[in-house]
């Protein structure tokens, strides 16, 4: 009997559990609304500290590049690579032949052969998802695809001297120069001899020209790599100024640099698409800036903003990643020196008191990049180009490039390094005759007297109780206050953008339409911005009386800043968001792949065909895409939930559900026990 009592409390309690969770996540309440309070009577409570390390030096630089010779094979007589020596040559769109070379080593060499286009014309790529286009071509969607590119053939067999498209060469020895780059892997020749062929386009689609290119051929290793993983992250532009983020690495700092191409104009690609991983075409626009002086000015530093720790069990393990769920964001080769895993920051804190006597934390950092002298409401690429040693050869690592755009307005100004708010990194609305120290002065009373008050209500929970204070299994107070703290960043200052057509935002700009009826789904992809236009027209009243900023546009927070704090904190806060249908497109935005409730994953026409449709980049989760669009203002949320996430395109699952079938699973668990 006294089983069963026992039983039925914890029904009882898990369903309290429930009942506040739900109660949290979808009625609005005035313990959280917008307008912050200010009581001066709330004493300062220092704030978290995630230092973000921004003094250390960081290596800046591409590596010497090897020396380059140029040649025209003659026929019939291929040209001799040298080992690991690039060699730069030229094929013509309109030859009824290639170009041929031929390498020597010894038998059973593993061979590594790289190609890449230096410059040319741009082919358009058709249109491979147009079925009836691919009857008109009589072709299938690998060959429309190849057809435009050019191509790579190996022959190891010594009697294929010439090697082409009616040689019989197998796939795995034939390359697309796909981007104006391709790799061909030899793993070995019986007869030592090597015999390579270059061909140009079979289908030019009415183009002339010739393409200038250059070929390494290795065996000490691979010497140019393109990395199908995000190597380079985008954080935010003002007027003048760009500030983009590295993969994360631990000590020593790999060697890794940062290339910022216009878009448009003669220093550009000639065509963003056929030549966006073509070493030689990146690195020689890059050099040509360098020698008449226009490269834009960097300053590099490490943080830690956006970075968990590695940790290892006991003195003399190695280091092992924190683990995760997998995710179906991008993957690929892991960037070079860096940790595999961006560690989820739900599990920090915990795996830290657990292992607190047994283990050793290596922090983990970012490389960070302030881009100055650009020109405003201009469009820009950016490239990351990791350097490392193969023998007495240097490997240069590509990752996919980064697109942005620079702000038109001046009333955005960049802000980053912010002790009391380490995540944020983007533009701030001030008026620019005002200092940066008054500005941060004003914020940080501003959120430290906020953060007291929720600090205050968090403190009558017994957070350090093990019998009493473990209300979840991945996450603690710790966790809980982080993310009060980047949400209460993310609602008290704005993140500032250009002033936009209000039809070409998702956002409500005024709340009328908002009736508590369900909104369509953001199919069209705009982001959720917010003109503030006039007097008092911020959302926060101090950014108007105090910075007097003028006209600008917000970037609304992302909702699910907010549902962080529901998910991460004990339900006895009673912490209250508002509900996607009700009031929240008014001071929210939401993920691009979300559907109509603001939540899901790979929603909204999902990422399309290899997440193209957002840059082939980031696939789940999307508050901003590799083309540089931003969504939402996410403070890292988008990274945590990737993170968090097994993968699986399926709706977020509200946190009382969980707390429901849990309660249902242990009860009968425990009454088959008392049986």
């Amino acid at each position: 009997m006294a089983g069963r009592r026992a039983v039925g409390w914890l029904v009882a309690w898990l369903i309290g559990c429930a009942y506040a969770a739900s109660s949290s996540s979808h009625h609005s309440s005035s313990h959280t609304a917008y307008r912050l309070p200010t009581s001066a009577k709330t004493p300062y409570v220092p704030l978290p500290k995630h230092s973000t390390n921004s003094n250390i030096s960081a290596s800046t630089g591409l590596a010497s590049p090897a020396p380059v010779s140029s040649t025209i094979p003659k026929p019939d007589h291929p040209y001799v690579l040298q080992d690991a020596t690039p060699i730069r040559s030229e094929v013509k769109l309109d030859a009824t032949d290639g170009v041929f070379f031929q390498f020597v080593a010894k038998p059973e060499t593993k061979l590594w052969l790289s190609l890449s286009l230096c410059s040319g014309p741009g082919i358009e790529a058709y249109n491979t998802s147009d079925s009836d286009l691919l009857k008109q071509l009589d072709m299938s969607a690998r060959e429309a695809r190849e057809a435009t590119l050019v191509a790579m053939y190996v022959a190891t067999d010594g009697r294929t001297k010439n090697p082409g498209p009616d040689s019989g060469i197998d796939s795995s020895q034939t390359g697309y120069a796909l981007g104006g780059w391709c790799e061909v892997v030899v793993e070995s020749g019986s007869s030592g001899k090597t015999f390579i062929g270059i061909w140009p386009p079979k289908d030019t689609r009415g183009q002339t020209g010739t393409y200038t290119m250059q070929l390494i051929a290795s065996t000490v290793g691979s010497l140019e790599s393109v990395a199908t993983s995000p190597g380079l992250f985008f954080d935010d532009t003002d007027r003048r100024n760009a500030l983009l983020t590295s993969f994360n690495y631990t000590s020593p700092a790999p060697n890794i640099s940062l290339i910022v191409l216009p878009t448009v104009g003669p220093n550009s690609l000639s065509s963003i698409n056929y030549f966006n991983s073509s070493f030689c075409r990146i690195f020689d626009l890059w050099e040509h800036m360098g020698v008449r002086g226009i490269q834009p000015y960097m300053n590099s530093s490490e943080t830690s903003r956006n970075t968990q720790p590695r940790f290892t069990r006991g003195p003399d393990s190695q280091p092992q990643p924190i683990p995760r769920p997998n995710w179906n964001g991008s993957v690929g080769q892991a960037p070079p020196g860096a940790a595999i895993v961006e560690d989820a920051a739900v599990l920090e804190t915990h795996v830290r008191k657990l292992e607190a006597n047994s283990t050793a934390w290596l922090q983990q950092v970012r490389k960070q990049f302030y881009v100055q002298d650009l020109e405003p409401g201009s469009n820009y690429t950016a490239y990351l180009v990791a350097s490392e040693l193969v023998g007495a050869h240097v490997r240069h690592t590509l990752y996919p490039s980064v697109k942005f755009v620079t702000k038109r307005t001046r009333n955005c100004r960049l802000l980053y390094n912010v002790d009391f708010c380490p995540e944020l990194a983007y533009a701030v609305p001030y008026n620019p005759e005002q200092s940066q120290e008054h500005v941060l002065g004003v914020l940080r009373d501003m959120i430290s007297a906020n953060y007291g008050n929720f600090s205050a209500t968090l403190s009558a929970f017994p957070c350090e109780s093990t019998k009493f204070g473990v209300y979840s299994s991945v996450a603690t107070c710790d966790d809980c206050r982080r993310a009060y703290q980047n949400w209460l960043c993310a609602v008290a200052i704005p993140r500032c953008t250009d002033l936009v057509d209000p039809s070409m935002s998702a956002a409500s700009q005024n709340g009328s339409e908002l009736q508590g009826l369900p909104m369509p789904p953001n199919t069209n992809m705009y982001p959720y911005i917010v003109n503030r236009v006039g007097p008092k027209s911020s959302r926060q009243s101090y950014i108007d009386e105090l910075f007097a900023p003028g006209d600008y546009g917000e970037i609304l927070p992302c909702l699910l800043t907010c549902e962080m704090v529901t998910r991460s904190c004990p339900p006895t806060i009673r912490w209250q968001c508002p509900l996607w249908t009700v009031t929240a497109q008014r001071d929210y935005g939401t993920f691009a792949d979300a559907d109509s409730t603001g939540f899901g994953v790979g929603e909204n026409g999902g990422a399309g065909p290899d997440n193209m449709r957002f840059g082939g980049a980031y696939s789940t989760y999307v508050a901003q895409d590799a083309f540089g669009h931003v969504y939402c203002n996410s403070m890292q949320v988008d990274r945590l939930f990737r993170e968090s996430s097994s993968g699986a395109n399926r709706r977020a699952v509200p946190p009382e559900a969980w707390v429901v079938l849990l309660g249902a699973g242990m009860y009968m668990w425990i009454s088959a026990a008392l049986v």
